[in-house]
Parts: structure tokens; C-alpha cells; sequence
């Protein structure tokens, strides 16, 4: 077997050789001096041919017509720029065994994270940014940082006695300049019917530096802004980013089942009979990857729903590399990879960030979520609360529930808490017919004094939701009021900040006023 690491040597050899044979490439025949176009700034674009590359991907993230309509600066990368980054690109994908991408292939994510930094919200002429330390720019989308510096360059031995161009910086979201990506111009000031142009150097790179290393990454990234927080649900289509062979390893070409990330190959479909996703077409030797974040060393319980129509499948866990004891499970027939149940073992995870893999050792299944529980410990927070996770006690004492019976039947069907699957994207439960009055205990280790960011993931189709949260008795957040986001299991954060004291609290989980569902409530250190 081919070492992987010569392997990324050699590609990153070949990659360098590649910039060092391209720097030649392309040929600019701009005057660095003020023009007029007499046209919009996609017009403009459109008359030099020298943009075709850019113009294809800002039809691709929907921005034409705001080229044409809008008052933006642009900084414009010529066709010489993208055909490096996309020969570059392809090379590095060749040595890692991956299909060839190109601008009509690219995710659109991430190909309208980086289009979206070379437009700039309204017109700055070189002028404005004449001071000291230029001035802070804003990407179109996304309130993205940039920034820009007019300099006049050296000329005929007079300092500064050249013509004028500016400094084009990725801040990256730092304020230390020397992590900065920068790129410079060949012509400024270009001024359109709607605003200006800046033409970029035909050395720069599209997206600075990082088109190739998003499009050929190494190491995977979090699918969600955050790791996922163990305790806690594990949605397992929601697979960390980076690709085949980085992020999840799948033998099929796309994605068969054509939901929730068609731009992968991991095959993702619909759950008919519990409303939500899977992981389907499985295949004995495939895995995915997750970045978590594990509050507590300790024992956990660990659960995995599937559905199979065969007899003992068979997977396990990897942490940082390393199996995980405890974890391989061998799983019996459910009668059906749309027959759904759940398949429990105790395994010992250590505190910290991880990368964690499930690992298909004989594949006959559909996977649906992970879920893991301290055993014998209160949630930790920072972390997350699964409020179907309730206190034990019962009616009274560790919930108060209007009828005695579970409306959804699911998990808890003892109990008087009205528990649903959680449809859609994240797997895991919520809890659902929610009455005013009602309320649920959860007992708390808080690891540090302070504040920290709450968000409570809540649906709903109609706008009269209230809760509050309490600790020790105390109510921490005051009335807070649920969206209406159109459907009970279409969800998004209510957000607030609260002041905790390191200890064990219990916390209650009160309804103010009925008419939503509730899925988690998640803390964050605020800083």
C-alpha cells in the first residue's frame, strides 16, 4: 500500500511545481488610471472576456442580478486566476484518488463562501482607503471581514512615485495582519453605471489560500458550526465535512438516496416510517466521521437505532483512531430497513475534543442516530440537554404533565411526558404536546461559574409559545417566546445568555404558554 503521507508530499511537491510553472500565466493590458464604463458592473464584466470563469460562478450563487443592479465594489479575479486554482486543484485530487471538480461541480457552499469575498457591500474608491491602516470591507453575504489598502508603488527612483494599488486582504476574521491572506490589483477605480471595479493581480489565487485546501481537504470539519456534545444525539447524517476518504469513506458514486447533502456520496434517504433521515445502502467497510466534544470522562451508555432486513450487522466506534472498548455490536434483524429499534452498550469516552468513526465491519443496515447518556451522573453543562431526558420520580416530582398518558408513545412510554421522534435533520426525540403549566426537572453539574450562551431548539406552526428556565427554584432567562417556523419539527434556536454558579443545580424546563415542541437546550460558555 502506498504510503498516505508520501503521497500528500508528492502532491503538495507537484502543487508548488504547478504555481512556480503558472506564474507566467495570463497577460493584463490595463492603464492603472480611472476609467468610465458607460454600463452596469456586470456589463462590464461581460466586455472583457477576461471574467468569464468569475461570471460563471456568480451565476452559479445566484449574483448576477445584483451585478447588474446593485451598488458593490467588486475585486475581480480574471480567468488566469481560476484556471490555476482549478489545474491545482484537480492535480491534488488526482494523487488523493477523487474525481475532478470544477466551477459548475464545486459545492455551492463553498463556492458562494469565497465568490461572496470578492464583492463589497457599496462603492469605496481607492481614495477611502488612503489611510493608515486602510479600511475594514464587508462582503456581500455573511457580514464577512475583508479589508483594503491604497499604497502608490515606487517609480523612476521616486518613492511612491508610481501608480496607485491596493492591498485586497482575506482578515480571516483576525486582527493580526500577518495572518492575512493578501492579493493586489492591476487596475483600480474602474467606475460602472453601478459601482467599481478593481482588477486582481493574475498571481493571486481564487479564494487566497484556501480553494484548494476546502476542495482537497485533509482533515474533516464539523458538519454544524459546533462539535456534536456528548452527552447527547448524534444525527447520523450529519457527518463531519471534508469528503470521501476525509470526512466518511462510501463506495457508490453519489448519493443514492438524493436527500439532505446530495453534493456527497454518503447515501441519504428518508425514514417513511419515523419521519426523519438515514444512512442507507450501506456497505461492509465504509465509515463516517463526527468531531465531538465529550464533557465528562466516564461511563456512558450508547445507543444506535437502525433498521435491517438481515441478521447480524455488525459496527463499532473509533476515537482518535483507536476502537473504542465496548463499542462493537453485532445486530439482530428488525424485520425491515424501515423497521426501526435501538441496540445499547456501555463504553468508557475521556473529556475533551474527538474525532469519532462508525465503522461498518459487516453492513446490512440503515442507520438512523446515535445517543449517549452518562450513566449514573447528572448532564454536564457547558453541554447539551435532551429534554426528553428528564428526572426520574415521576408525576409531581420530577414533571408535571396535564394528561397521564405519552401522546407519542415514544422512548418514555410510561411516563406522563408526551415524547415524539424528532423528524427531519439531527435524529433523537422531542418533546411535543405541550401544555401551559407543564414543566420537567433536570438535575445539573455546572463545571464553571459564568455566563454562558442558552439556546433552546424549539418548532412550531403558531406564535404563542413562552418558557422560561429556572435553577434551584430561580428563574434565570424570564419569559422567552417560541417561533413559529411553520412546522412542529422544523426547528431553530431561541437564543439568551445566563449567569450560572459552578455545582449541581436542578434545572426545570417550564411552559409559560402552550403551542410548540422542544427538542434541546444547549449551553455554551459565553466567552
Amino acid at each position: 500500500m502506498i504510503n498516505v503521507k508520501i503521497l500528500l508530499v508528492a502532491g503538495l511537491g507537484i502543487l508548488l511545481l504547478s504555481l512556480g510553472c503558472k506564474k507566467d500565466s495570463g497577460y493584463y493590458s490595463y492603464q492603472n488610471q480611472l476609467r468610465e464604463f458607460d454600463g452596469s458592473t456586470l456589463e462590464f464584466l461581460q466586455s472583457e472576456h477576461q471574467y468569464d470563469s468569475f461570471l460563471l460562478a456568480v451565476e452559479r450563487v445566484h449574483l448576477t442580478d445584483t451585478l447588474k443592479s446593485g451598488l458593490y465594489t467588486v475585486f475581480a479575479p480574471t480567468d488566469a486566476s481560476f484556471k490555476q486554482a482549478i489545474e491545482n486543484m484537480n492535480t491534488l485530487r488526482t494523487i488523493q484518488g477523487r474525481g475532478h471538480m470544477f466551477i459548475s461541480t464545486v459545492p455551492f457552499e463553498q463556492l458562494d463562501t469565497l465568490v461572496s469575498r470578492y464583492i463589497i457591500r457599496d462603492t469605496f474608491p481607492s481614495r477611502a482607503m488612503v489611510l493608515q491602516d486602510g479600511i475594514g470591507l464587508t462582503a456581500i453575504r455573511y457580514n464577512y471581514p475583508m479589508h483594503g489598502k491604497f499604497n502608490r508603488t515606487d517609480a523612476e527612483g521616486h518613492v511612491n512615485g508610481g501608480p496607485g494599488v491596493i492591498r485586497f486582504s482575506d482578515t480571516k476574521g483576525v486582527i493580526y495582519t500577518n495572518r492575512w491572506s493578501n492579493a493586489t490589483t492591476v487596475a483600480i477605480d474602474i467606475k460602472t453605471k453601478t459601482g467599481l471595479v478593481n482588477v486582481l493581480d493574475k498571481d493571486h489565487m481564487f479564494g487566497f489560500d484556501e480553494f484548494i485546501p476546502r476542495m482537497n481537504p485533509t482533515v474533516s470539519t464539523p458538519w454544524n458550526e459546533f462539535p456534536f456534545y456528548i452527552p447527547g444525539v448524534i444525527g447520523l447524517e450529519q457527518f463531519n465535512r471534508g469528503g470521501n476518504k476525509v470526512a466518511y469513506l462510501d463506495f457508490s458514486l453519489n448519493n443514492q438516496g438524493g436527500q439532505y447533502r446530495p453534493a456527497d456520496q454518503v447515501d441519504i434517504t428518508t425514514a417513511s416510517s419515523e419521519n426523519g433521515l438515514k444512512v442507507g445502502w450501506t456497505e461492509t467497510g465504509e465509515w463516517m466521521d463526527y468531531t465531538v466534544e465529550v464533557t465528562e470522562t466516564g461511563e456512558y451508555d450508547m445507543t444506535l437505532r437502525y433498521g435491517s432486513g438481515g441478521s447480524d450487522g455488525r459496527v463499532h466506534l473509533e476515537v482518535d483512531g483507536k476502537p473504542v472498548v465496548g463499542s462493537a455490536l453485532v445486530m439482530p434483524g428488525t424485520g425491515g430497513y424501515d423497521n426501526f429499534r435501538d441496540i445499547t452498550t456501555t463504553i468508557q469516552l475521556t473529556a475533551g475534543r474527538h474525532l469519532m468513526k462508525i465503522y461498518y465491519d459487516f453492513a446490512n443496515f440503515d442507520l438512523r442516530f446515535l445517543k449517549f447518556l452518562r450513566k449514573g451522573a447528572p448532564m454536564t453543562i457547558p453541554g447539551v440537554i435532551t429534554l426528553e431526558d428528564f428526572d426520574a420520580g415521576g408525576e409531581g416530582v420530577a414533571y408535571h404533565d396535564n394528561n397521564t398518558g405519552n401522546n407519542g408513545g415514544k422512548y418514555r412510554p410510561s411516563e406522563g411526558v408526551d415524547i415524539d421522534f424528532s423528524r427531519n435533520e439531527g435524529g433523537g426525540y422531542q418533546v411535543g404536546w405541550t401544555e401551559t403549566g407543564e414543566w420537567m426537572n433536570y438535575t445539573v453539574m455546572v463545571k464553571s461559574t459564568g455566563y454562558y450562551t442558552t439556546n433552546i431548539l424549539a418548532g412550531s406552526n403558531r406564535s404563542d409559545g413562552v418558557v422560561h428556565l429556572e435553577f434551584d427554584g430561580v428563574d434565570v432567562t424570564g419569559q422567552l417566546k417560541m417561533p413559529n417556523t411553520g412546522d412542529y419539527h422544523k426547528r431553530q434556536n431561541v437564543t439568551t445568555s445566563v449567569y450560572l454558579t459552578k455545582g449541581t443545580h436542578v434545572m426545570r424546563f417550564f411552559v409559560d404558554h402552550e403551542g410548540f415542541d422542544v427538542k434541546s437546550v444547549t449551553f455554551r460558555p459565553l466567552n
